[in-house]
């Protein structure tokens, strides 16, 4: 059964999604690692949620980096959320006062040494949309070149590496690389590099 088979069967259109309405708004956390804000909310219905919890992150900027020679470049580091190593793309907070496309430049040369010139954006994805404000603006370079040693920040120890694009598309589907916002960029820039 389609989804719009399913939603006329309730007595909906997929565009009589109605939004809900906010009635009240407090932040209830505000610390260095996270913001959290609780809304009252009125449903279309009229029923009444009156503890809607969700974190107010900041956007981030991630890139899909690729040399001349087809490797993609990839880090690797400590991510206390889930409490493990991971490896994912490139990635870094946009600064109120930059771009997203400027951050994506910065964040790549300061965590791997690399820049590129052939930058192209892949849009804007929802990181989490019920539980979060951030969104990611994936980026895509190709023929990148090492300009300079990582510059990375005081809590950041980062482990930078190339693969091929092959060999990356394998450790997306065998779960090695398991970072969604990767994963996202990943396949945005597979269908923009006719892999797709």
């Amino acid at each position: 059964m389609t989804l719009s088979k399913w939603l006329l069967r309730r007595g909906l259109e997929l565009d009589s999604i109605l939004k809900w309405r906010v009635t009240k708004s407090d932040v209830v956390l505000n610390e260095r690692w996270a913001t959290v804000r609780k809304d009252v909310c009125v449903l279309p219905d009229g029923r009444i949620i009156d503890d809607y919890y969700y974190w107010e992150g900041g956007d981030f900027a991630q890139v899909l980096a690729i040399d001349r020679a087809g490797q993609v470049v990839l880090t690797q580091q400590y991510k206390h959320g889930v409490k493990e190593v991971v490896i994912e793309l490139p990635a870094g907070m946009v600064a109120s006062h930059e771009e997203p496309l400027d951050t994506a430049r910065r964040e790549l040369l300061e965590e791997t040494g690399f820049s590129g010139h052939e930058w192209r954006s892949l849009g804007v994805l929802n990181v989490s949309s019920a539980k979060a404000t951030t969104r990611a603006y994936p980026f895509l370079v190709l023929d990148v070149v090492e300009t300079a040693l990582p510059h990375l920040d005081e809590a950041e120890q980062i482990r930078v590496f190339l693969r091929p694009l092959e060999v990356v598309i394998e450790m997306m589907c065998s779960g090695e690389i398991a970072d969604s916002n990767s994963l996202s960029t990943c396949l945005r820039a597979l269908r923009v590099l006719g892999r797709l």
